[in-house]
C-alpha cells in the first residue's frame, strides 16, 4: 500500500532548486534482531553492550538530480523509496555514580556511548554498495558530572562521523554531511529551597556545519557558529 504522501512542488527560482513530493512511496517495513546484555552496579550505575541486525525494505531517501527547466538548470529534489538495506552494528554504554571515591571525588558522575554500524544501500547507477542515507558508522557521547551541596555541572560531547545526506545521480554526486563532534557544559547552583540558578554553555569548541559532495575536498557549504549561552533563575513551589 503507498504511503500517503502529499503531492507538491516548490520551485525557487532565486536559488535554482525544485522540491517535490512523490505520492507513490512505500512506507518502510523492517525486520530486526537485537541482543543486548545489562549489568547493574551496587552504585547508581549501569554497563551494558549489544549487537543488532536490521533489514529496511522500501526505505526511503532523499534523491537530487539537475534538470534543465525552461533553458535553465535546476537541482532537483524528491523521496524516493530504495531496494533492501541492511545494518549490522555494536553498541556499548556505561553510566556510573563514582560514590565509592572519598570527598569530595564521590560527586563524580560518568556516562559514555558508542554505536559502531556497517550499513549497506544500493542507489540507480552507483557503482557497488553504499552507506544508508543519514546512517554514520561512528557515533558516541562522553559526559563527566559532577552533584554536592546543591551544585550540579555537566560536560558533554557528542560526535558522529560523516553520513550520505542526499543521494545524487551517481557516486560523484552524493551529498555527505561531515564529521561533527560539540562541546556542551550545563551549570547550576541551589541557592534556597526554592531557588536555583543556572547556565548552559552550547557548542563551546565553536564545531562548524560542514556538507561535500563525493569526497571531503569537494566543498558544498560551510557554516561557522559561535558558541552560546542559556542563563537565568528557576523558582520551585
Amino acid at each position: 500500500m503507498p504511503a500517503r504522501t502529499i503531492p507538491y512542488r516548490i520551485q525557487d527560482d532565486n536559488a535554482s532548486t525544485v522540491s517535490v513530493g512523490n505520492p507513490d512511496l512505500h512506507p518502510t517495513t523492517p525486520w530486526n534482531v537485537d541482543v543486548l546484555g545489562e549489568n547493574y552496579f551496587k552504585s547508581v550505575g549501569v554497563l551494558s553492550a549489544g549487537v543488532f541486525y536490521k533489514r529496511l525494505n522500501d526505505y526511503i531517501y532523499q534523491y537530487t538530480l539537475q534538470q534543465t527547466i525552461n533553458g535553465v538548470q535546476y537541482q532537483v529534489t524528491e523521496p524516493r523509496n530504495g531496494d533492501d538495506a541492511t545494518l549490522t552494528g555494536l553498541e556499548v554504554a556505561f553510566q556510573n555514580q563514582l560514590q565509592f571515591l572519598p570527598s569530595p571525588f564521590n560527586g563524580i558522575g560518568v556516562y559514555a556511548n558508542y554505536t559502531l554500524t556497517d550499513s549497506t544501500a544500493r542507489f540507480p547507477n552507483h557503482l557497488g554498495d553504499s552507506t544508508l542515507p543519514g546512517q554514520s558508522r561512528h557515533v558516541g557521547d562522553l559526559a563527566l558530572s559532577y552533584e554536592k551541596r546543591g551544585f550540579t555541572g555537566r560536560g558533554s560531547v557528542n560526535f558522529h562521523g560523516s553520513y550520505i545526506d542526499v543521494v545524487g545521480a551517481d557516486n560523484t554526486q552524493d551529498r555527505f554531511y561531515d564529521t561533527n563532534s560539540q562541546f556542551d557544559l550545563s551549570l547550576s547552583q541551589k541557592l534556597t529551597h526554592n531557588f536555583r540558578v543556572y547556565s548552559d554553555f552550547m557548542n563551546l569548541n565553536d564545531a562548524l556545519l560542514r556538507y561535500y559532495q563525493g569526497i571531503s575536498d569537494r566543498l558544498l557549504q560551510e557554516e561557522h557558529y559561535h558558541w552560546w549561552v542559556n542563563f537565568g533563575v528557576k523558582v520551585e513551589f
